[in-house]
């Protein structure tokens, strides 16, 4: 045999750099990619918020329009002018024509006269008789005339003080060249490029990019619906200039340096460990002829090694072979996909099929499937019984995995005959029957199994849902033994309120994950409850919050036998719950039946009453704000809602309600829903009590989390929401008087007073109270946009020196609004009126200072 010099550790050390040098390579190429998407993510999530900016800009933009319309409208109709001297009087305010979104004018009289704003023909030399036909009262119109000026046209009907029509206002915006729009679009929310589309008459308004920016390369896009008081379907899409970033290197140049150091370190470690590289020949192994020789001289001990354990495993495989049939069991081998690779003769003799079949399933029964890939997935302790009616015998099969040597899970099963054991443990059944005291003996290997699967759980436990879990077990356990029989007659309804949010309260579940189906009919039903009745609720509300399937539900029916409960679960390894509901149906005298889909149902047979005495029916032709917020699923209660038969106003946010509310005559009751955003809510409860100047509203606030601190004035709904209780709280809030927007908005002026001690306020208080002025207490200005929001023409007396940037914001945030102060301060801003006043403040002062105040206001309004 000739001497074999090939150098092992030399082809080791080449290779192995190699690798690291392609490792480094592939790492650092992945982790820059990764940095790059992770701030193209970003930026996309940012582009959709700044699609809303544009948005709300433009839409502010045809608001200013708007107002502007309605100047000149107030102006001729209330003004006394000369006939044909319209434009004149119009151009006299040219402060508010020439610095308004408005880009030109056209009067229609009654009479057929008409007034057109010379400035019209800067931008479109068609006659604008042909055009006026097209245009919508109070909506906004796009047109593109002949001569391609694009337009959007706005309709106003114009009144005498007598409340006569007299002709028609047409206010029109040029999209053509709109710098000023067009800037305002693209500064709004910093984006490189906006445009506007027409999809009903496939055309576009408007088009616009930053200059000097280059949009060849690449970019995001954003393409919505817009959302304005335009008639049609309108898209607007914004881009975004996208560049790859100097920084992402910056970013990744740590990470890079340290997986750079990581792979020399392995690099030098693995050579110390590692002399010789054996890995490659071995692998060549399984390619040649047993009798060749391998051409490496250090593999030849391990190819001899190998010829001889090769011998060795063929003869301990024909003596297992041997035993398999020896033994009285049957014994069946299978890959990991099912297939028979043994099966010895008491295997065969049960399954005469299994030469045609090809995987386990195919002859052994449906009933053994699930615990067959149970087995498969790696499950330790499966075990099922089988029995085979044909042969007259039960056989308890054990499965065992295995991986083989291709690192693949195998299974094992091995079947023992119990037959003639199984005949004796039913003869001794029945010869000596359980006690009644060793039946309701705790489930040990139950109670075991649980812990296991608490404690092998991926995610985190928070130690006190941990503890609230095992609160409510052992009161559940307190349930199973206890031997009282007292019973109280409850709704069914308000129990299971009860419990649920007994249950969330302790384990920390959110209220929405739960769908509590219980009609008014069934929640009403009195039924006598005792301590089983509870736990058996508390039971199967663990059971459905705690699953990890889509789909958690809980249904409640009464039918002609009694109450039916349908739950959905999870819980085919957590054997304590169905021990629990098996004690518990015990002591009822209830069924449980399995069905489909891993739903449990349970029937019982109750006594009570149709409906207790208490119960108040809702009346009928309700109006019910439901305001969703970012509460989770605000479809479900929409829909419970209509089920209770009311009349259902859905708005999404406070601010869409404070805004489209007042079409509405009434409401009877407002649901405010909440997920997260806690300060939303409370800041819209504060601004109603606020508007309408009373505590007691019919407000209900629908949490999917239980709150900590809860306003006093409000209703709340504890634990699942399903249709009883939604019925139940919205009884007591529509006991209280309705909101009625058209009301609030006639209210006189509203007043913000602003700190002061508590005499002052007292003092203020007292007097201000016989003039019927309305006034709101801030400590200070930092939530002024709360209240300034909904009264943005209030007046805001400041009793304590304010920041004079505060104060300046506010004045451009809310133009309409007037500030006064009562004391002067250095520093004191331009837009605050003083009124100096010597304390103690008197009611003489206050009185002189609030007719100033009325008074200003009455001159403001008989001027306009």
């Amino acid at each position: 045999m000739a001497e074999v010099e090939i150098s092992l550790q030399h082809r080791l050390r080449l290779k192995v750099f190699i690798l690291a040098a392609a490792v480094f390579v592939v790492v650092t190429a992945m982790t820059l990619y990764f940095i790059e998407v992770l701030n193209q993510s970003a930026e996309k999530k940012n582009l959709a918020l700044k699609h809303r900016v544009v948005e709300q800009a433009f839409n502010g933009y045809l608001a200013r329009a708007e107002d502007e319309m309605k100047f000149i409208g107030q102006d001729l109709s209330l003004s006394n002018y000369a006939a044909g001297r319209e434009l004149d009087l119009l151009f006299s305010h040219h402060e508010v024509l020439f610095f308004g979104g408005l880009d030109f004018f056209y009067i229609e009289w009654r009479d057929g006269k008409h007034a057109m704003d010379p400035r019209a023909r800067l931008f479109t030399k068609v006659d604008l008789q042909s055009i006026l036909g097209e245009g919508l009262i109070n909506r906004w119109t796009s047109i593109v005339t002949k001569d391609d000026s694009i337009l959007l046209m706005f309709k106003k009907q114009l009144f005498s003080a007598d409340q006569e029509n007299i002709g028609f206002l047409y206010g029109f915006i040029s999209l053509n060249d709109n710098l000023t729009l067009a800037n305002e679009l693209l500064e709004s929310a910093q984006v490189s490029a906006v445009r506007i589309h027409d999809n009903e008459n496939d055309r576009t308004l408007l088009e616009e990019h930053k200059v000097g920016v280059d949009m060849s390369g690449e970019a995001l896009h954003s393409r919505l619906p817009l959302i304005s008081p335009i008639q049609g379907d309108l898209q607007l899409d914004i881009i975004q200039k996208h560049a790859f970033s100097s920084a992402v290197v910056t970013k990744a140049l740590p990470l890079i340096a340290g997986i750079a150091a990581v792979l020399l370190c392995s690099w030098f470690l693995l050579f110390r460990q590692i002399r010789e590289l054996i890995f490659q020949p071995l692998e060549s192994i399984a390619f040649r002829n047993e009798d060749t020789l391998l051409p490496y001289s250090e593999l030849l001990p391990i190819q001899r090694q190998s010829q001889q354990y090769k011998a060795f495993i063929e003869s301990k495989e024909h003596r297992f072979k041997l035993l398999t049939e020896s033994i009285h069991s049957a014994i069946i081998f299978c890959t990991e996909v099912a297939e028979v690779e043994l099966i010895n003769e008491e295997a065969k003799s049960l399954f005469p099929d299994v030469d045609k079949a090809r995987t386990l399933f195919d002859f052994m029964p449906i009933s053994c499937h699930q615990s067959i890939q149970e087995a498969l997935k790696g499950e330790v302790g499966v075990s099922f019984d089988l029995t085979i009616n044909s042969l007259g015998r039960i056989y308890q099969w054990k499965a065992y995995s295995f991986k083989n040597e291709g690192d693949y899970r195998g299974l094992l099963l091995v079947g023992q005959n119990v037959t003639q054991e199984t005949s004796l443990t039913w003869q001794l059944k029945q010869l000596q029957p359980l006690s009644f005291a060793l039946q309701k003996k705790v489930d040990v290997d139950a109670i075991l199994n649980e812990l296991m699967y608490l404690s092998v759980l991926p995610g985190h436990i928070d130690s006190k849902h941990l503890q609230g879990w095992l609160g409510l077990l052992i009161s559940v356990l307190d349930d199973i033994s206890s031997v009282e029989d007292s019973v109280s007659y409850m709704a069914i309804g308000d129990v299971f309120c009860q419990e649920s949010a007994r249950v969330m309260a302790s384990m920390g579940v959110e209220a929405n994950r739960t769908l509590l189906d219980c009609t008014v009919e069934s929640g009403k039903r009195t039924v006598a409850m005792d301590a089983n009745f509870r736990g058996l609720i508390r039971v199967l509300f663990m059971m459905v919050m705690s699953n990890d399937m889509a789909e958690r539900r809980l249904t409640i029916r009464f039918d002609d036998l009694g109450l039916e409960m349908v739950a959905m679960h999870d819980m085919t390894f957590r054997p304590l719950f169905h021990w629990m509901i098996k004690m518990l149906l015990a002591n009822l005298g209830g069924q449980q039946k399995t069905l489909q889909n891993n739903a449990m149902q349970i029937n019982l047979t109750v006594e009570g009453l149709e409906a207790p005495p208490s119960f108040k029916p809702l009346a009928q032709n309700k109006v019910v704000a439901w305001v969703a917020n970012d509460y989770p699923n605000p479809l479900a209660i929409k829909a419970a809602l209509a089920r209770l038969g009311l009349q259902v106003e859905e708005y999404v946010s406070a601010d869409s309600f404070f805004t489209q509310s007042s079409g509405v005559v009434k409401f009877d009751a407002i649901l405010i829903g909440c997920d997260k955003d806690v300060a939303a809510q409370a800041d819209m409860t504060r601004a109603l009590k606020f508007k309408y100047n009373r505590d007691d509203l019919p407000i209900v606030w629908l949490n999917s989390t239980l709150l900590i601190e809860v306003d006093p004035h409000v209703f709340t709904l504890q634990g699942c929401s399903f249709d009883y209780n939604l019925h139940q709280v919205l009884v007591k809030a529509c006991e209280l008087e309705s909101v009625i927007p058209t009301h609030s908005n006639e209210r006189d002026l509203s007043w913000v007073m602003v700190g002061g001690s508590r005499i002052t306020k007292a003092i203020w208080y007292t007097e201000l109270e016989k003039y019927d002025v309305t006034t709101q207490w801030l400590a200070d200005l930092s939530n002024y946009h709360v209240v300034l929001s909904y009264h943005p023409d209030a007046v805001v007396v400041l009793l304590e020196p304010q920041p004079r940037s505060l104060l300046l914001s506010i004045q451009e945030v809310f133009p309409t609004s007037r500030l006064f102060s009562v004391q002067r301060w250095p520093e004191m801003p331009d837009n605050v009126a003083l009124f100096d006043m010597t304390l103690p403040y008197s009611g003489d002062q206050i009185r002189l200072f609030t007719q100033k105040v009325m008074q200003q206001n009455t001159n403001s309004r008989s001027s306009e």
